[in-house]
């Protein structure tokens, strides 16, 4: 887990990745109770999530760690408390 300029970035687990057949991957990202709750912001307004992005960590395999973005969404927002979780899900096709 990291934190950019109020951007949280999250890795997914081995055991969220499945391989759907030859061409297919399913990613599952569980933002769980206990996770990114009452978010504030520098001036301590509250912040929504409202965006998810899914990253590749240097698929082309550079000498220079470039990760990509590989998929995209935004959402209405949702302030985050630790009475449900999030749970994303993506099935990218090659």
């Amino acid at each position: 887990n990291q934190t950019v300029a109020n951007q949280f970035f999250a890795l997914i687990p081995a055991n969220k990745i499945t391989r759907i057949g030859d061409s297919s991957v399913r990613y599952t990202l569980v933002i769980d109770e206990e996770a990114c709750n009452g978010l504030v912001g520098a001036g301590s307004e509250e912040l929504n999530l409202n965006e998810v992005g899914l990253f590749m960590k240097n698929p082309k395999g550079s000498s220079t760690n470039a990760s990509i973005l590989v998929a995209y969404r935004t959402f209405s927002n949702v302030y985050k408390t630790s009475d449900f979780s999030l749970i994303f899900r993506w099935t990218l096709n090659f």
